[in-house]
């Protein structure tokens, strides 16, 4: 049977564990992976449009999230304009959804987009959690309050990403209570109806933080799972537990445990300056504008091993790694790991395309096509509360987003 595992005994972290667990069964089914099936394939990426960059006419500032629709139009949230852009099959810009404010469909701090089951779009908010839905032709349908308090009262709760595919309902971010002298805080992944009640937990890591943060630890504030979650089509949740283990558990909708991927001999990256400096540069956003103030941070020395996951429609893991953008060879955007529905290592995928593989990323829009989006790893820190972050070497002065065909792998 799982078990619950503790972090290091110090201020911080107190709890990191995995629900749902003795539902699971007498025993975890582990899918060890130590070569994948098939040989290595690289696959150069062809264009279809591009918008945004140097185009004056589409001015992009801080993208979040793109989904597709069923005619091949592509969703573009943008949380620095509080808007959503709308392109065409072919990339022209058909019009935007919502605005900034705090009217019906309108947003303040938009961090992600979805699709729901209602056929209307929600946009995720980071605070207070909830979905501001509209139509596709941008009018208000009302909103989906994220509660996950199960009953209890006080505290506030914070989200920081949101995925629906086929009538489920994906939502991760955290919910603090302020105490006397500590700030307790439980980060979650979870289900929730369409009434926004959480219905399934998946995961979840308790903190107990002190007031005033005289240290500030990254894993209280940057747990591995939120931003490296995905949604199957059919109600399969995929999520890393642990920060640096290249594991990923695989839930099926009702919060039971349907197997555990690994890779055992996978070594997770290590920082370098670069990698430091952004973190620290998110830091001292969430800390204050006054430097004298800043507490103490305390970093960890590695990457996460798991950064991204997507799920295709065909069912299939697409897992990008904290070795997925470093040391590639030359027009090498990134190198992805493959899994069937098993679980099972297929191969590994090289994508030839343009783009800075550690500040740009890539969403799967689905019939055989994939978004580039520029500063889209900046984004999506921003989105946990540093959009006012300066990110030095990573930072853009156009953001540009670029539509690619995905030839099938034979």
């Amino acid at each position: 049977m799982p078990k619950s595992i503790s972090a290091p005994p110090r201020i911080g972290v107190v709890l990191f564990c995995l629900l749902a667990a003795t539902a699971a069964g007498a025993g975890e089914t582990r899918v060890l992976n130590t070569e994948p099936a098939l040989p290595p394939v690289t696959i150069e990426l062809e264009e279809l449009w591009r918008a945004g960059g140097d185009d004056e006419d589409v001015m992009i500032g801080l993208p979040v999230e793109a989904v597709a629709d069923d005619h091949g139009r592509v969703y573009l949230a943008d949380q620095q304009l509080c808007q959503v852009f709308v392109f065409g099959p072919g990339g022209e810009l058909e019009g935007t959804l919502s605005r900034e404010g705090e009217g019906p469909g309108e947003v303040r701090g938009p961090v992600d987009l979805v699709r729901l089951p209602d056929g209307t779009f929600g946009i995720a908010e980071f605070f207070p959690g909830k979905l501001v839905k509209l139509t596709p032709d941008d009018i208000p349908a009302g909103e989906i309050m994220v509660d996950v308090s199960g009953g209890q009262s006080g505290g506030f709760t914070l989200q920081t990403m949101a995925d629906a595919r086929d009538g489920h309902i994906l939502v991760a971010g955290s919910r603090s209570v302020p105490q006397e002298r500590i700030l307790e805080r439980i980060h979650f992944l979870s289900a929730v109806d369409q009434d926004g009640m959480e219905i399934a937990r998946y995961v979840e890591q308790r903190s107990e933080i002190e007031r005033p943060h005289s240290v500030v630890h990254e894993n209280d504030f940057l747990p591995c799972f939120p931003l490296a979650s995905a949604l199957g089509p059919d109600g399969r949740v995929y999520a890393p537990r642990e920060r640096d283990r290249y594991e990923v558990s695989v839930f099926n909708a009702d919060g039971t445990v349907a197997h555990i991927i690994e890779r055992p001999d996978f070594q997770t990256w290590k920082r370098d300056d670069r990698d430091t400096n952004r973190v620290l540069a998110l830091f001292h956003a969430w800390a204050s504008p006054n430097p004298e103030t800043w507490p103490e941070f305390d970093l960890e020395d590695n990457e996460r091993a798991i950064n991204t996951m997507q799920v295709d429609g065909q069912g299939r893991l697409w897992v990008q790694h904290s070795r997925s953008d470093r040391d590639q060879p030359d027009g090498v955007f990134l190198t992805l790991d493959l899994y069937d529905q098993r679980g099972q290592w297929q191969r590994e995928v090289s994508l030839v395309c343009e783009g800075r593989p550690v500040s740009d990323g890539i969403r799967f829009l689905g019939n055989g096509r994939v978004l580039l989006i520029k500063g889209f790893v900046v984004a999506r820190l921003a989105c946990l509360g540093g959009a006012g972050a300066s990110f030095g070497v990573d930072d853009s002065e156009t953001v540009e987003i670029v539509c690619y065909r995905l030839p099938e792998l034979n």
